[in-house]
């Protein structure tokens, strides 16, 4: 009898909440936790979503970390795919889109040309960007571009280094630092700085793209969630998020 009342007290139990487990490079983390959300609500799933530097996605999975859909530039994607982490199948989300930023009411810098970018540089007293260090690849691609605009020794000068996009708008936004430059999409969400794209001649041309982790626990719901990033809705939320969309002949 304790058997049969055992057995229908397990059948009576609600089924477990699906789970869908998502790692994210830093720069699409607020788009993919807005797209996350409603698709949780719609689907009843609940899904996490961490997001990190490049370098601290690939660590996360080569030490193991178990994820069901991770996003990260297209060679990190591709190293690990090599590595038998992601799924070969790639698909590309949105370009990154690096900007300045400055402390809110102040006037709009000229950002015409590759030149004013440079002048802007030249004349800062402080300058907040993500540590190469920390494994962000806008800190290396920033100062790839100070060295060929010139003004590398005088960016390293007054160089304010900061572990994330957001610390950077921080620091703008707290005085620590005049003027900071990381990809738009980590600085968008603080109020306190006003952002914008860099010149074309110097803007990054970095895709974000997406894979099924090889030992996905959900591949299903991982599936449908990139479908909706990879859909119009994901593009329109990139696009509001600072990050530029690819289409789909790109994807």
């Amino acid at each position: 009898m304790l058997r049969i009342l055992a057995a229908l007290c397990l059948l009576a139990a609600p089924a477990a909440a699906k789970e869908l487990h998502v790692l994210t490079g830093a720069g699409m983390t607020s788009a993919v936790r807005a797209l996350a959300a409603d698709f949780g609500k719609e689907t009843g799933i609940d899904v996490s979503v961490v997001g990190d530097t490049s370098a601290g996605v690939r660590r996360r999975m080569e030490a193991g970390e178990k994820y069901d859909l991770v996003i990260g530039p297209t060679a990190m994607m591709d190293a690990l795919s090599g590595e038998h982490l992601v799924a070969v199948q790639h698909h590309a989300l949105a370009r990154m889109v690096a900007g300045l930023a400055l402390k809110k009411g102040q006037p709009m810098p000229d950002l015409s040309t590759a030149a004013a970018f440079r002048d802007l540089l030249r004349n800062a007293s402080s300058i907040a960007y993500v540590d190469p260090a920390q494994g962000g690849i806008t800190g290396v691609f920033f100062l790839a571009q100070a060295d060929r605009l010139g003004v590398g020794e005088h960016v390293r000068a007054r160089a304010v280094l900061q572990a994330s996009g957001g610390a950077v708008a921080d620091a703008v936004a707290d005085g620590a630092a005049q003027c900071g430059v990381t990809l738009v999409s980590e600085m968008l969400p603080n109020k306190d700085v006003s952002v914008w794209p860099l010149p074309d001649a110097v803007q990054m041309t970095t895709i974000y793209a997406a894979a099924l982790a090889a030992d996905a626990q959900n591949a299903l719901d991982a599936a449908r969630l990139l479908d909706t990033l990879s859909g119009e809705k994901g593009r329109d939320t990139a696009r509001a998020a600072g990050l530029q969309p690819v289409s789909p002949l790109n994807r």
